[in-house]
């Protein structure tokens, strides 16, 4: 037993590491985290996206499922051998002749072969081919799409955190100026030079800086971790790498003119499911026909002999055959059959109207993204003048309060102003990137490029 030993200790260590290995949480991300990053990293761990392709695979045996059940003939083999067999003699009458014995007299050993091959089913066969045809086109379209989908989803994610990051960042330094601002009327005030209405003012202000700053950070903590979602990451703490994409309103504009949803993969997918469901619907009603099959089958058996009583297996070996054809045709089952096709019926039914609503919505949904993105890029450009004079405004405040002509109050306005006209610049920003990512989910391709 002691050569064994070390064998025991070896696999009782290779057993602890693998348990180990199992129980080890999976490494962390380190680093920066940039857009392309984050749309491989969806790619390897989304479950959304391994659900679509898993789908494509399934309609795909699928297809095999439906030829190899009504097109192609079925051949099964099954073979037999008795050890111990105690034979019963019948008893033949023969009219009014006295009862005749014979052996009853089975193979001990045989193969069989049997083949069938269905020349009519109600053309069952036909419809359920027809189906899987055309759930595996629509799987085949969903998959594709959800590789677009994911991306873009991705990035819009991307660019909603950069945004929630960038206008954290402007909220915490915004709070930082009015602190700054409470000090000096604090010592305007022990000085002579303000009043407790002027401290109250910018209270009230930090207050309120205060708890949107609060709102802002909860806002850029949901979006990191959507994000994180989204790329099938349970967590993700990486500071993003990169800054939202400029803008080119001519670009924008001219996508949305050019735009159109012909080919919306959406549209095509509910379409190519109500025909698979219109094909199961009328693979079910076959019960209505007899069913036609040619049969055929082949035997290889030995033949006992027997005398005087005595039976023996020879070690010859026999075979016969037999082709043919059946029908069957079930007249009564219970209203079985007929409640499957009217559920099939009623399948086909909801797949039709969920087409229909497709057919409805997205001629909607493509106008509100559409227009929505010209709204957006209008509103961006205003807002680009705003934070141009909201600036300059500041400055001027700033200048004039240094040189004794603007009070305290005038500076705080307009800084209160620069920061409202640079956070909805944001806003209009991320809208129009919103509205644009939108637009190709409808359209079902890249409309534009950073």
């Amino acid at each position: 037993m002691k050569p064994l030993l070390p064998i025991f200790v070896l696999l009782s260590l290779m057993g602890t590491g693998a348990v180990l290995a199992q129980d080890s949480p999976s490494p962390v991300p380190s680093g920066n985290l940039t857009l392309e990053t984050a749309q491989k990293e969806a790619l390897d761990h989304s479950p959304v996206y391994r659900r679509a392709q898993d789908a494509e695979k399934e309609t795909g045996w699928g297809q095999l499922e439906a030829v190899s059940e009504g097109l192609i003939p079925h051949l099964s083999i099954k073979g037999e051998h008795f050890f111990d067999v105690q034979y019963s003699d019948l008893n033949i009458q023969f009219g009014s002749f006295p009862p005749s014995q014979f052996p009853g007299i089975y193979p001990q050993t045989s193969l069989t072969l049997d083949a069938s091959f269905d020349l009519f089913d109600g053309f069952r066969n036909i419809h359920k081919v027809d189906a899987a045809n055309n759930s595996h086109e629509a799987a085949r379209i969903q998959s594709e799409f959800s590789l677009l989908q994911l991306e873009e989803t991705v990035r819009l994610k991307f660019y909603i955190s950069q945004a929630s990051q960038i206008l954290t960042d402007m909220a915490d330094q915004n709070v930082k100026t009015l602190e700054d601002h409470l000090r000096i009327v604090q010592d305007q005030l022990d000085n002579g030079q303000a009043t407790k209405y002027d401290v109250l003012q910018v209270k009230v202000e930090l207050s309120e800086a205060q708890s949107d700053q609060i709102t802002k950070h909860d806002e850029f903590f949901l979006a990191r971790e959507s994000l994180a979602q989204t790329m099938g990451l349970k967590k993700d703490d990486r500071p993003l790498s990169g800054e939202l994409p400029s803008l080119d309103e001519n670009e924008l504009l001219k996508i949305a003119s050019e735009a159109d949803f012909k080919d919306s993969p959406e549209l095509r997918t509910k379409q190519l499911q109500a025909l698979a469901a219109g094909d199961l619907s009328a693979a079910s009603n076959n019960f209505w026909f007899p069913k036609v099959s040619i049969v055929g089958e082949y035997q290889w058996y030995n033949s006992p002999d027997y005398l005087g009583g005595s039976i023996t297996h020879s070690s010859d070996y026999r075979d016969d055959y037999f082709i043919g054809a059946s029908a069957s045709w079930d007249l009564l089952d219970g209203g079985l059959s007929l409640a499957k096709a009217n559920e099939a019926d009623e399948r086909a039914k909801e797949a039709k109207d969920d087409y229909e609503t497709a057919q409805l919505q997205t001629p909607y949904d493509f106008d509100l993204w559409k227009r929505r993105l010209v709204s957006s890029v209008a509103l961006f450009k205003a807002k680009l003048t705003n934070v141009d004079t909201a600036k300059e405004n500041a400055r001027l405040a700033t200048l004039g309060f240094k040189a004794g002509t603007r009070t305290t109050n005038d500076v705080l306005k307009a800084e209160s102003d620069e920061y409202r006209a640079s956070a909805e610049l944001v806003q209009a920003q991320l809208s129009a990137l919103e509205a644009l990512i939108n637009l190709e989910f409808i359209t079902g391709k890249r409309l534009a490029h950073d």
